[in-house]
């Protein structure tokens, strides 16, 4: 009989695919903001936004807080163990790119699920906007 301790690498097992090919950017933090896991998109979606702010990418609460300070303080001020700090909060980041205004439309989540711990799941939603805009203009 397997037992449930034994099953459990297995069934991690099974879930790293999803892990590796969401569309949705997913970071596992330490209390510093350190990346301990990250997955493909999130490597895709953070790396400009740290060159353009000449970081070296390996801490993602820093890049979030260049860009949008409310986001490191919100991490700053949460006291809890655990507990969700920001809840799919829409936020804009814009920068400009050999003089162009590059302008970003994000989803942001962030839970704390230990002292030691923070969750970070974030998408880019500005294509969906664009296609809903134009969709819009056709009505």
């Amino acid at each position: 009989m397997i037992t449930q301790s034994q099953d459990a690498p297995q069934q991690l097992q099974r879930l790293l695919p999803l892990f590796h090919h969401s569309p949705v950017a997913m970071a596992e933090l330490n209390e510093q903001g350190s990346l301990v896991q990250v997955n493909p998109k999130a490597i895709q979606l953070m790396m400009p936004l740290a060159m353009y702010l000449g970081l070296p990418g390996d801490n993602l609460l820093d890049i979030l807080t260049g860009f949008l300070p409310s986001v490191g303080q919100a991490v700053t001020d949460f006291s809890a163990h655990s507990g969700l700090i920001i809840a799919h909060e829409p936020y804009i980041i814009r920068f400009t790119v050999q003089q162009q205004l590059i302008e970003r439309h994000f989803r942001l989540t962030i839970e704390k699920t230990a002292p030691t711990s923070l969750l970070v799941y974030f998408e880019d939603v500005t294509d969906f906007l664009i296609k809903a805009d134009t969709l819009r203009q056709r009505l």
